[in-house]
């Protein structure tokens, strides 16, 4: 403890000692205990409001004094506190970590995390030890694979944040073993889920889940143009999704575009320099060549060309009652198919459609 800081009953001890007072003498003038007050003398009980203003009523100095007095000392032995200490830390990285990571996002999206209590869980997100191993990793963040809109506002700390949060979340998931041989039934059974538009986000989670593959929907931080996320999660490959637009249309076409990365890129063995990519999706953006492929994949996975290409030769307006009686014959959404129309012909969109109520996800 510093000299120049002492607790104030050595000091109120002293001015007895100068007065000729006992203990005794001074408890009957403030009426207090003698043995609290012996407490104070020896600096083991803190001179409070009641008693300073007791003091300053005896004669001893003011009470102004008396809580100053106390006020220097606890701060001073706070500051030598190893709890204290370790707040004090915990507040000021807390802080500076707001500039690059969006913690209210992660409030939001985790009852983990509320304060500068919860620094660990950060960390843990992140996979990092420390504060400056999180600056590094965030600073060299540049993923290869992303696609993204020039129309939005990208915050490169954002997009990272969610990436790492959705591995975080499925990283303890356990699922059954993933076989690149069930990829025909895998596809079947979630185009029949799309067709029927019933719970389709859980039953499209339980079908992955079935065949290997991790699955979880995750809401982004703001300036994150990102709709999806294909990774390899431990030995399974996992999607997560940002469900942008819930329309049955876009939830499919992007979970199969990640499908299509899972396939064609992932757990590739003959293209094994991808077994460890990250690829993000934004459905609006150019495209590399990877991409490119994961979009094709989509697009030939949710509906046969032949199938599609004889239907548009029959058809040259695409009314609803031709979209609905192709959709029943092959079992394929109707809005999926309406939004591969309007993939093609631009100026469809502006036509009103029966089809957009349908189009709309059932999420119970």
């Amino acid at each position: 403890m510093s000299k120049k800081v002492i607790h104030p009953g050595l000091s109120l001890d002293k001015l007895l000692n100068e007065r000729g007072l006992s203990q005794r003498d001074l408890a009957s003038k403030i009426d207090i205990a003698h043995s609290l007050l012996n407490n104070i003398l020896k600096g083991s009980r803190n001179i409070n409001v009641n008693i300073a203003i007791a003091l300053e009523s005896a004669g001893f100095k003011t009470a102004n004094h008396w809580l100053t007095k106390q006020m220097e000392y606890n701060l001073e032995l706070a500051q030598k506190d190893e709890e204290v200490i370790k707040k004090k830390m915990s507040i000021k990285i807390w802080n500076e970590m707001e500039q690059i990571v969006p913690l209210t996002y992660f409030k939001k999206q985790s009852k983990k995390i509320n304060s500068s209590d919860d620094i660990k869980e950060i960390f843990e997100i992140y996979n990092v030890q420390d504060f400056n191993g999180l600056k590094n990793k965030i600073e060299n963040f540049s993923p290869i694979y992303f696609r993204k809109s020039s129309k939005f506002v990208e915050n490169k700390n954002n997009v990272l944040a969610w990436s790492l949060f959705a591995e975080y979340l499925l990283k303890n998931e356990t699922i059954k073993e993933f076989s690149r041989e069930t990829e025909i039934n895998l596809i079947k059974e979630l185009n029949n889920c799309f067709y029927k538009n019933e719970s389709v986000i859980d039953n499209s989670k339980k079908i992955l889940n079935k065949y290997g593959i991790k699955f979880i929907i995750l809401d982004r931080p703001s300036q994150t143009p990102v709709d999806g996320k294909s990774f390899m999660s431990g030995d399974n490959p996992a999607i997560a999704l940002s469900l942008k637009y819930k329309r049955v249309d876009n939830f499919a076409f992007t979970l199969f575009h990640e499908i299509g990365h899972v396939f064609e890129h992932l757990t590739n063995p003959n293209k094994p320099e991808y077994r460890n990519a990250q690829f993000f999706i934004n459905s609006s953006s150019n495209t590399e060549i990877v991409e490119f492929e994961a979009d094709k994949y989509a697009t030939e996975k949710l509906i046969d060309l032949n199938l599609f290409n004889d239907f548009i030769v029959v058809n040259d307006e695409y009314s609803d009652e031709a979209i609905i009686k192709f959709s029943k014959k092959n079992k394929i959404h109707p809005g999926i198919v309406r939004g591969r129309i309007c993939y093609l012909y631009n100026e469809y969109y502006r036509k009103r459609s029966s089809i957009t109520s349908l189009n709309k996800i059932e999420l119970d």
